[in-house]
């Protein structure tokens, strides 16, 4: 599958694989959490910081942006 690519909230271009992804989250305005089937510390999901409104993220990586 394809990497889909972001741009974080630092402004840097960061890339997602879609078949990883558990959840998509809002934060805060035109800002969402990604979280990944992935352990991080304390084994709870490994989190992203991206630019874009939740539906804008879920959107994007159904391939329907």
């Amino acid at each position: 599958m394809a990497m889909i690519g972001f741009r974080n909230t630092h402004n840097q271009q960061v890339y997602v694989n879609p078949a990883q992804v558990l959840y998509v989250t809002a934060f805060e305005e035109d800002v969402s959490i990604i979280a990944f089937a992935v352990a991080g510390a304390g084994g709870k999901p490994l989190t992203l910081y991206v630019r874009g409104t939740a539906d804008q993220v879920r959107l994007k990586l159904d391939g329907q942006v």
